[in-house]
């Protein structure tokens, strides 16, 4: 499947919770009201996949090849890859306080909670997009033919260990039906 198709596959699963965030953002400002069941379940998702899944992908086995082959946490576009990452941790955190703290009927905070996830989404898919458009490219570049083919292997391995226990399609289920719900609202 190779290193990039898997991470651009996380990648579309990432964009469909992201629709779905829009949505129950979208939702938000016409009613005033948070769903907390299924913002938990959005923010659940970025957490435990994105922090837990999938960054560590690049930042151990991507990042850290790269980083064996000269580029440096300087180095633009990795510079603002690793940012982002830190950012989106970060700005999850805030947003579970966030919603730990909102109460019914308080549409002011229930709008200031959008507009936070709304940046929060936004940050996202400009990652995905920088990533996929300029970072894997730069990547390629840095990288040796059997660097690229051991990647490939490290990544595969990881993948198939991920669908031989259910982990892919869980997350995978969590995504389309965090979408399903949300465009049926």
């Amino acid at each position: 499947m190779g290193w990039r198709k898997i991470l651009e596959a996380e990648h579309r699963l990432m964009l469909e919770v992201a629709d779905a965030a829009d949505k129950e953002c979208e939702h938000t400002a016409a009613t005033g009201a948070v769903r907390a069941d299924l913002v938990t379940d959005i923010l659940g998702f970025f957490r435990f996949f994105c922090d837990g899944l999938h960054d560590p992908k690049e930042d151990g086995l991507l990042f850290a090849r790269c980083h064996k082959r000269g580029m440096t946490n300087d180095d633009e576009p990795l510079e603002q890859m690793l940012g982002e990452h830190e950012w989106c941790t970060g700005r999850l955190d805030g947003l579970q306080v966030e919603l730990k703290e909102l109460r019914d009927g308080d549409s002011g905070a229930a709008l200031a909670f959008a507009a936070d996830l709304t940046e929060y989404v936004e940050i996202v898919r400009c990652h995905i997009d920088v990533e996929e458009s300029l970072f894997f490219d730069t990547a390629q570049h840095y990288l040796t033919e059997s660097d690229r083919r051991q990647l490939t292997e490290e990544f595969e391995s990881v993948h198939y260990y991920e669908v031989e226990e259910g982990v892919e399609q869980y997350w995978e289920s969590l995504a389309h039906r965090l979408l399903a719900v949300e465009s049926s609202s």
